[in-house]
């Protein structure tokens, strides 16, 4: 009944009914999507932390490889003093050589590469720096003003004493030259000229810790040895995207004499890769001194991510269980 003693009619009930059942579906549906939207927020949680527990465990496998093959060249050292210190003997090489292993059920790649194999681009020649970059691919012009760029950034003023500089208006720079030494090869990059894919392309070739102004041949990376050589430029690239296995000739007379130097042991780039199952890789590289004179046996002189060469070999390796691969 209504106030008015009437009762009400069925179409005004129909209607009061059907707002109802719509407030009832609405109010399941937001309930619904309340409850999807806190299961996919959990999911995407639990899936966030999986990820990174997966990165963490990778990256303390790459490190433990790092510390393993740190441990090996020190027991080789200890065997055969004249390596990290100057002398007549023939020490073992490395030239960058991938061994492939299994640690802790990671598919791991693991390589050592001497950094006297490399362009020191504190101690080495404009004319040694704009050969290389010719060799990988730059034209000569921009390689004369780039190797040009790299020796005035290293290079201290008159005074002895640096001071920092904005970069002139041309400069694609927001500093000028350091006006000093460089500390890493990362501050390549701040050199005027030096563009990002260049930059990337520069790292496996240049060292700071060689302190040799030639390269040794015997242990150059493929793609730099190719580059000085004067190899066609297709063959430089190939060595650039699979290094190994190659058949460089550490011999060929193409590499000009004037840039090959035997250069002292006991600077080391180790290079570290491991993948999970569950398909999480980490890179990892350590530039290890073992020439140190304070008393400690080593240093590691920088510790730093790397980029991926073996990603395929190790896919290959989890997909057979790392069958046939020796434990590291």
């Amino acid at each position: 009944m209504t106030a008015s003693g009437k009762r009400p009619s069925p179409r005004a009930s129909k209607k009061r009914a059907g707002f109802a059942l719509l407030a009832v579906v609405w109010g399941t549906g937001l309930i619904a999507i309340l409850v999807v939207a806190f299961m996919t927020n959990g999911r995407l949680r639990l899936q966030t932390a999986h990820n990174v527990a997966s990165a963490t465990q990778a990256g303390y496998i790459a490190e433990s490889a790092i510390n393993l093959a740190t441990l090996t060249l020190l027991s080789k050292k200890d065997a055969n003093p004249a390596i990290g210190a100057a002398s007549a003997a023939e020490p073992e090489l490395y030239d960058g050589a991938p061994h492939f292993c299994v640690l802790d059920g990671a598919a791991v790649a693991l390589s050592v590469e001497e950094e006297g194999g490399k362009i020191d681009i504190n101690a080495a020649a404009p004319e040694l720096i704009q050969t290389a970059l010719v060799g990988l691919g730059l034209e000569e012009g921009a390689a004369k003003q780039l190797a040009r760029a790299i020796e005035a950034f290293r290079t201290a003023p008159a005074g002895g004493i640096a001071q920092i500089r904005t970069a002139p208006p041309a400069s694609d720079k927001p500093m000028g030259p350091k006006e000093g030494l460089f500390e890493t090869v990362m501050e390549l990059d701040q050199v005027g000229g030096m563009n990002p894919a260049l930059f990337r392309d520069l790292i496996p070739f240049v060292t700071v810790h060689s302190r040799s102004p030639g390269v040794d041949a015997r242990t150059a990376p493929p793609a730099l040895f190719a580059a000085l050589a004067s190899y066609p430029a297709q063959d430089v690239q190939e060595l650039m995207a699979r290094p190994y296995p190659n058949s460089v000739n550490r011999k060929d007379l193409r590499f000009p004499a004037n840039f090959r130097q035997i250069a002292d042991p006991g600077a080391y780039l180790i290079h570290a890769e491991a993948l999970l199952a569950t398909g999480q890789t980490v890179v990892r590289e350590a530039i290890l001194d073992m020439r140190q004179t304070n008393g400690k046996p080593f240093v590691f002189k920088e510790m730093r991510r790397g980029r991926s060469h073996y990603a395929d070999q190790l896919k290959d390796m989890i997909a057979t269980n790392g069958a046939g691969a020796p434990d590291c």
